[in-house]
């Protein structure tokens, strides 16, 4: 709740990333994307020859979501695709909102991993596209961003628990915790290592002490 007379803290819009290989259907991304007014920076991207150079450009970018064109040949001989770039970049940001947009549908959604971020160009075929598009798109950011805060919060939890105070079950969580974080934001998002080497530690010891409880009531049982 806000104090009386002051505004109410607005919420950042999302920037976004568009790939195109063609300049007027970046330009036009660019102004549909800016009339919807739900992002904030919109990155018009030409897409370049060495596809590791093209991620490392994408990462050094504020986004919360990368759309790309399904083809990116037309204009100039590349040796991958949208699809292609979409999964490259998912090895290092899982689960990042990613779609792709064509006009080849049927040779996208054969191609594509994933069926649901194929959307058609063409505004007859497709429902999706226009508004409703940039409506989805923003939807899956604000997931994703949930999603991350959550995981945040309940890891930043485990940390300041004292170690002894953990249990083996949030041991392992706070291992798994620390792996999607980092898989989804990068190593900038990783437990310090001291604290990580100490769970692992507190792990070992609690697999050990069970594996030696285990052993004794076999012989009692005389197995």
């Amino acid at each position: 709740m806000t104090n009386e007379g002051q505004p109410a803290e607005e919420v950042k819009r999302p920037n976004i990333a568009y790939v195109d290989e063609q300049a007027d259907e970046r330009d036009n991304f660019f102004t549909d994307a800016f009339d919807s007014g739900l992002f904030g920076e919109i990155y018009r991207i030409e897409p370049v020859a060495d596809l590791n150079e093209m991620i490392v450009h994408i990462l050094s970018l504020d986004i919360d979501a990368l759309i790309t064109d399904f083809n990116l040949t037309e204009a100039a001989p590349l040796d991958y695709s949208g699809e292609h770039l979409v999964g490259e970049f998912l090895k290092i940001r899982a689960e990042f909102p990613c779609f792709i947009r064509t006009s080849y549908e049927e040779d996208a959604l054969s191609s594509s991993a994933d069926v649901n971020r194929v959307y058609s160009k063409d505004i007859t075929t497709d429902a999706h596209t226009g508004r409703s598009l940039f409506e989805r798109i923003s939807l899956q950011i604000d997931k994703h961003r949930s999603l991350v805060d959550s995981w945040q919060e309940e890891l930043e939890k485990l940390v300041v628990m004292p170690a002894g105070d953990r249990s083996a079950e949030q041991v392992d969580r706070l291992i798994e915790l620390d792996h999607r974080l980092e898989a989804n934001l990068g190593a900038d998002a990783q437990v310090p290592k001291s604290v990580k080497a100490e769970a692992l530690n507190i792990r070992h010891e609690l697999l050990t002490e069970t594996e030696k409880l285990i052993s004794q009531i076999k012989r009692e049982l005389g197995e």
